[in-house]
């Protein structure tokens, strides 16, 4: 019964068909570094530092001030940092600032993400020289000015 033997009892528990396991962080925990595993989280509290999970579930009173890697992540909390998973759901009550990387991406009405979106496939063609161009004004004009952004005239712009 308390035999030293008996390595298994040590062992994260597992569902019987092989699922990973949960972590919960509730509402009254906060985690100063970074976060890792292999399983899902279900966070409510706060974590300041990077998450790397395999799927993240946060709740709308979670915050989160660092990077997320992750296969899934559903935001319904606030982020402060970037967000790169496959997957990426963020609710209504969701804030982001900071980059989004994703291969699929639903955002609700009313979510706020304050940076920018790519795809996972765009960066990967960036980075082996396709033209991935992110443009940025150079100048302001009025609407009523020729030249002015929506007058049809050509616009100054400068590639970052």
């Amino acid at each position: 019964m308390f035999s030293r033997s008996n390595t298994n009892a040590a062992a994260a528990p597992r569902a019987k068909n092989g699922a990973p396991g949960l972590s919960f962080i509730g509402p009254e925990a906060v985690i100063n570094g970074d976060f890792a595993t292999g399983s899902h989280l279900h966070l409510d509290g706060r974590i300041d530092g990077h998450v790397r999970c395999a799927q993240l579930i946060q709740g709308e009173g979670g915050t989160i001030a660092g990077d997320i890697v992750a296969e899934e992540a559903r935001i319904a909390g606030l982020v402060q940092g970037t967000v790169n998973a496959r997957v990426v759901t963020v609710e209504a009550s969701g804030r982001i600032t900071g980059d989004v990387t994703y291969e699929t991406v639903t955002i609700a009405a009313g979510a706020q993400i304050d940076g920018r979106l790519a795809r996972r496939a765009a960066l990967a063609q960036g980075e082996e020289g396709a033209g991935v161009l992110i443009a940025t004004p150079t100048e302001s004009a009025p609407a009523s000015k020729p030249g002015g952004l929506f007058s049809g005239e050509p616009t100054r712009v400068a590639a970052d």
